[in-house]
């Protein structure tokens, strides 16, 4: 003991272990001179003060290690904050970006990781706890949280969440369900949903997994490959990637999505665009098509007289959101022709004005679209030899009209959905004609491409239910209802055949039930007429039902 207070007496070694303020080296020096202590009672002329100064030596060279320790840990403070600075750079440029060219709807914030900046003086960095849950899953954990909480007391979902469709080039702001990708200021999301769909033909039809009104034969009359009967398939189930990344001069967003209706059940491209401020290039909805108009349908074939296309295309908009105003695109051109083979055009120019000032219906939701087309067609001429055509040339055009208004005196949630189109060689717009072909031009006798003038349209109720059933009291979620009307009437002309398409009527009801946000559960009956340029017609049911898990 006399040897121990003697150390600590030492002005020297004091300061150092003080300084340092190391209790676990105080504790192995005194076992140190503990252990000496014992030899020197065994060799009393050991030099105590030479252990001394090797017990020094040994605490400096572990200071020294301690120092180096602590600048590496300064080191990772510097780059920990020099990250979070560019983080913050990059959101505020993105922001004044936005605010001067009018696009803060259109580039949102892409998801990051939230680096907090390191206390001033800390010089320990906070190092994560296994056992601690990440920022991503605690907001999971959180958001679980809050969903069973509002359905254990009211049943709520998301009405909103319910209708969203990933693939809308005005896109959600939010950005739900992306992560960052480490090392970058990108974000990545993964989509889309399995469905099962059952459908029970009542009457033949030539296509049997969908209600396409088209393929409706004639009464009476046999046509090959029309039948009733029962299909099951879950083709229609879909997958889709989106990435959005920060720069400093805007948000670029990449969008891939499709699904299995190929032949075999193989993949199928439905769209594949990327979106930098006003530019748009790649395959998606056309320009020409108002997605937030179209009715909620179980059929996968949806509306036959709605106007919907996918197509490769360049797009310019002045700005996306609420506050868009004008879209101009160029986009694929091709000509389907009843009577001939159709080719590529020279251009389909195609224009959208969204919410017109007008008066009155300033509150509707609406959008008017134009389209420009440049048909061309070849017909094989009869009795000229092997492989002579006819080229012939015809201009398209058409106009639409689409939109929606909530019905606030039924219920909030309750909407008037509604489409009217009308011009000529503009039948690949329409959803009937573009699946069964042959909608947009005929050759007369003389040779001549000429356009096929159609009027088409759609109107549809959505109505949202208070609650559930009685026998439903129990159950989660909510439920609603959607009563559609739609036609088609092609103008055809005197020359053409008996059986080329004349018009069709469709009338839908269905009735869909939503658990939870990512389950809907559906049925839904559909009635449908075809007439012929001769008269002829016929009409055929289809019972539907369908179950789909988004994720």
């Amino acid at each position: 003991m006399r040897v121990r207070d003697d150390l600590l007496r030492r002005p020297g070694l004091r300061g150092r272990l003080l300084g340092l303020g190391l209790v676990p080296w105080l504790l192995l020096s005194a076992t140190v001179l503990a252990q000496d202590g014992a030899r020197d009672a065994e060799a009393p002329g050991n030099d105590v003060e030479q252990r001394l100064q090797a017990l020094e030596a040994v605490i400096a060279r572990q200071q020294e290690e301690i120092e180096s320790q602590r600048k590496a840990i300064e080191d990772q403070r510097d780059q920990l904050t020099a990250q979070y600075e560019l983080i913050q750079k990059l959101r505020s440029d993105q922001a004044e970006a936005s605010d001067s060219s009018g696009l803060a709807d259109a580039a949102p914030p892409a998801p990051a990781v939230q680096v907090p900046p390191p206390a001033a003086g800390d010089d320990t960095p906070a190092l994560a706890d296994a056992e601690t849950p990440s920022e991503g899953q605690q907001a999971a954990t959180d958001e679980l949280q809050r969903r069973t909480a509002a359905g254990e007391s009211t049943g709520e979902v998301n009405v909103a969440a319910t209708l969203y469709d990933p693939s809308n080039t005005v896109y959600d702001p939010n950005f739900p369900g992306a992560w960052h990708l480490p090392g970058t200021t990108a974000a990545m999301r993964i989509a889309g949903f399995v469905n099962l769909g059952l459908v029970t033909s009542l009457d033949p039809v030539q296509i049997t997994d969908r209600f396409i009104v088209g393929s409706i034969p004639p009464s009476g009359v046999i046509v090959e490959g029309a039948q009733s009967g029962t299909d099951i398939t879950a083709s229609q189930s879909r997958l889709n990637f989106e990435v959005r990344e920060q720069t400093t001069h805007g948000e670029v967003r990449a969008f891939l999505e499709g699904d299995f209706e190929e032949n075999n059940e193989t993949f199928r491209l439905r769209h594949a665009f990327g979106q930098y401020g006003f530019l748009l290039a790649g395959k998606t909805w056309s320009t020409f098509t108002n997605p937030n108009s179209l009715p909620e349908e179980v059929d996968f074939e949806g509306v036959n007289g709605m106007v919907i296309v996918r197509q490769p295309q360049i797009r310019l908009s002045p700005q996306f959101g609420e506050g868009q105003n004008l879209v101009v695109s160029v986009e694929e051109p091709r000509t389907d022709v009843v009577n001939g083979s159709g080719s590529k055009g020279n251009w389909d120019l195609v224009a959208s004005v969204d919410r017109l000032s007008l008066g009155d219906l300033l509150g509707w939701d609406y959008q008017v679209s134009f389209v420009l087309r440049d048909l061309q067609g070849q017909l094989t001429q009869e009795g000229m030899a092997s492989g002579d055509v006819s080229q012939s040339s015809a201009t398209g055009w058409g106009i639409t009209t689409s939109g929606r208004r909530t019905l606030e005196r039924i219920g909030n949630d309750d909407f008037l959905l509604w489409q009217l189109t009308y011009g000529k060689g503009i039948g690949r717009y329409i959803n009937d004609l573009a699946t069964i072909g042959g909608g947009d031009a005929v050759f007369d006798p003389e040779g001549n491409l000429r356009a096929l003038p159609l009027f088409a349209g759609f109107v549809s109720y959505r109505h949202n239910y208070d609650g559930l059933p009685k026998f439903m009291s129990q159950w989660p979620g909510i439920m609603r209802s959607n009563l559609t009307l739609s036609w088609i009437n092609v103008d055809t002309y005197d020359f053409q055949e008996g059986g080329d398409y004349d018009y069709t009527l469709r009338a839908s009801g269905n009735l869909l039930y939503f658990p939870t946000q990512n389950v809907r559960i559906g049925a839904e009956l559909l009635w449908g007429m075809r007439k012929n340029q001769d008269g002829s017609d016929g009409d055929a049911v289809q019972v539907q039902l369908s179950a789909r898990y988004n994720f």
